[in-house]
C-alpha cells in the first residue's frame, strides 16, 4: 500500500471509505478504493482529505456540513453530498470534527453487519469490507439519514430544475 506524505490526493467515487487513525501522536488516514490495489494511506487527516476534496467541488468540508445540517436537519454527524452527479454522498461514522473520523461512501455499501456490542462490518458492493468499532445501531441511523438527506437534497434540485425552465440559458430546459 502506497503512503503519501507531500500532497493530499483528493477522493473520488471510486472510493469506498476514509479511515482515520491515529499513530505516534499524530492523525494518519488510509484511503480504500474499489480496487484493494488503489488504496493508500496518507500522513493528512481525514479532515485535511475531506476538505481538499470538497474545495475541489468548490466548497469546504465546513459548508456541506453546514448546508446538510440546514436542508435535512440532523445536527450530529450529518452526511454530505460531495458531488451529486457521480454519487458521492458519504456519511461520518463519529463526529466529522475529529481529525480520526472515517467517512463511508453511501453508494458503495451492500450491507451493515452486527459483530459484537461495538464492533461492526462494512460490506462493499464489490465484496470488500471493514471493521469498524462502531455500534450496529449508530451504523444502520447513518445508512438510513444519509437516504433520507440523498432523497431531501434530490427534491430541492427537481424544484430548483423545475423553476429553472423559466430561464432562456437553462441547458435543463424542457422541451414543449
Amino acid at each position: 500500500m502506497e503512503i503519501l506524505m507531500e500532497k493530499v490526493r483528493e477522493i473520488s467515487p471510486k472510493t469506498l471509505a476514509v479511515v482515520g487513525y491515529e499513530a505516534d501522536g499524530r492523525f494518519l488516514t488510509r484511503v480504500i478504493e474499489y480496487e484493494e490495489a488503489d488504496d493508500y494511506e496518507t500522513t493528512f487527516s481525514t479532515q485535511q482529505v475531506m476538505d481538499v476534496t470538497c474545495k475541489a467541488f468548490g466548497i469546504s468540508l465546513k459548508g456541506l456540513i453546514e448546508g446538510a445540517r440546514m436542508l435535512s436537519r440532523i445536527t450530529h454527524k450529518p452526511p454530505i453530498a460531495i458531488d451529486r452527479m457521480s454519487g458521492m454522498y458519504f456519511f461520518p461514522v463519529e463526529s466529522p470534527l475529529r481529525k480520526a473520523c472515517t467517512w463511508i461512501a453511501h453508494s458503495h455499501v451492500l450491507e451493515i453487519e452486527k459483530i459484537e456490542q461495538h464492533l461492526t462490518r462494512v460490506v462493499f458492493k464489490n465484496g470488500r469490507d471493514l471493521v469498524l468499532e462502531v455500534s450496529y445501531a449508530t451504523m444502520i441511523n447513518q445508512l438510513y439519514r444519509t437516504a433520507q438527506y440523498r432523497y431531501l437534497l434530490s427534491n430541492k434540485i427537481e424544484d430548483i430544475l423545475e423553476a429553472s425552465q423559466h430561464i432562456a440559458e437553462s441547458k435543463w430546459h424542457k422541451k414543449r
